[in-house]
């Protein structure tokens, strides 16, 4: 499920989703809890070893999963963003080797199809601003051949043996010369979609190119356009998303194609952040609503949405990762969202790729063994932290937060810290107690990290129930 820009998820899909799955989850005794984690642990495992060994990387993360199959959804509440500072770095620099008490959370594949030589068709109206339009077909264009598509997507693969996400390719213009509908509405299940509907009467007239297993329709909707997914409206709850569906072809077949919605909520540079965001995750995510692909199942990381662009776009202390991309045919660059790198992750630097050269990335790890810990209610675990960056800075604040109202389970977790500022290398203990019975299977928790001129990040585990 996607991803929300600039602002809180509290009462967004994703939330919902998460929230009713884990909820209605039966109760397990501590054998079968324990059992799971370790399969979980162990599939990980040779997930990162057939990925890594593919990419040049190595190690392992124990998570904890839960997988909702649910849309995009891009959030547009807020549509100015802070810059970022300094170049960007390339993600080389980043393979270090990986810091032993640095186990993050990871993107997990799902075992769906991915887009892994997309091919962008750009759909527009002849009645809309033809500078935005111009902009974005253009982007479209050249996006999936730059080097910050290469770093946010190629280490997504088909395991074990499928390809791995390579460049892109211009699939196709077309401008609709046609009033846009004033309204849209798409729904999970596709049932009774007029957005479903819209794009399969123009396969069917010849309008749009039939789709194939590596197409997406990019469809830029003018300012007088309102859509709804469910419960959700445009420029409202959401900005963007990407879904699939099946189509009939002229052929008399049918294919599951991708398509991604983007209604008018702003103009530069938000409309080309969220088609970057959504381009990235419908390739390595191409069919949320039916098996997913590559997505982030800990809970701990995925309340503002599982999916590789969802869990770069969050709004920590308003800044926000984006970056410059200059494109291939030497035009204006433009503002894109960054992605989720495992490997980034997997080395203890800034998962978010391509990540700037400054300010330096900080966060704080839970010790190597306890990102998961087990607990009856009334206990309490001692948990060692360890502070760390990618270069010299001043001090830096940590706090906890429980995540656990977030998904229906109220506050359950108590905290407390010996410390309350760390820097690279320095420890801090932290004690959790479950202080009552949740009513999910187990609890995220954060650490949330802050410096003196607001960057944040943050270092997500669980506690389980015993």
């Amino acid at each position: 499920m996607a991803g929300l820009l600039y602002k809180s998820r509290s009462t967004t899909k994703s939330a919902r989703f998460a929230s009713i799955e884990v909820a209605t989850l039966a109760p397990e005794s501590p054998s079968l809890r324990v059992g799971r984690a370790r399969a979980q642990n162990a599939r990980m495992r040779w997930v990162l070893a057939l990925l890594l060994a593919a990419c040049g990387g190595g190690g392992d993360v124990p998570d904890a999963s839960t997988a909702d199959a649910a849309p995009d959804v891009h959030d547009a509440s807020v549509a100015e963003v802070a810059p970022d500072v300094g170049p960007d770095v390339p993600i080389d620099h980043y393979l270090a080797p990986l810091p032993p008490y640095a186990r993050m959370p990871l993107v997990d594949y799902l075992g769906g199809h991915l887009l892994t030589a997309i091919k962008v068709i750009t759909i527009s109206f002849t009645g809309d601003d033809q500078n935005i339009i111009s902009r974005v077909t253009e982007l479209d264009d050249t996006i999936t051949q730059t080097q910050w598509w290469h770093d946010s997507t190629a280490e997504y693969c088909e395991l074990p043996t499928g390809p791995c996400i390579g460049p892109g390719s211009n699939g196709g213009h077309v401008v609709l010369n046609e009033t846009a509908p004033a309204s849209l509405v798409d729904t999970d299940t596709g049932t009774n979609s007029t957005v479903v509907s819209f794009i399969q009467s123009h396969i069917t007239s010849g309008a749009f190119p039939p789709p194939d297993d590596q197409t997406i329709y990019v469809l830029y909707f003018p300012s007088g356009t309102s859509i709804s997914f469910d419960n959700d409206k445009s420029c409202q709850t959401f900005g963007a998303y990407h879904y699939s569906a099946t189509f009939s072809l002229p052929d008399g077949g049918t294919q599951e194609g991708s398509y991604a919605i983007e209604p008018r909520c702003s103009g530069e540079p938000f409309i080309t952040q969220a088609t970057s965001h959504e381009l990235i995750e419908a390739a390595t995510d191409a069919r949320p609503g039916k098996q997913q692909g590559w997505v982030m199942q800990d809970i701990s990381l995925q309340y503002y949405g599982g999916e590789v662009g969802d869990l770069c776009d969050h709004p920590w202390g308003g800044i926000y990762d984006i970056m410059q991309v200059q494109i291939p045919d030497g035009g204006a660059p433009f503002t894109v969202q960054r992605g989720w790198s495992n490997l980034s992750a997997l080395a203890g630097h800034d998962p978010c790729v391509i990540p700037p050269a400054s300010p330096p990335y900080f966060n704080t790890a839970v010790e190597s063994g306890k990102q998961m810990v087990y607990l009856s209610v009334g206990e309490t675990a001692d948990i060692e932290l360890e502070g760390f960056s990618d270069g010299t800075m001043s001090d830096w604040t940590i706090s906890m937060e429980d995540q656990g109202p977030h998904y229906g389970a109220g506050q359950t977790l108590g905290f407390t810290l010996d410390k309350t500022t760390m820097n690279n290398g320095q420890k801090a203990h932290l004690q959790v107690t479950l202080q009552k019975q949740p009513n999910i299977v187990w609890v995220p928790y954060w650490i949330h990290n802050k410096d003196g001129a607001g960057h944040e990040h943050v270092w997500g585990a669980s506690i389980f129930l015993k």
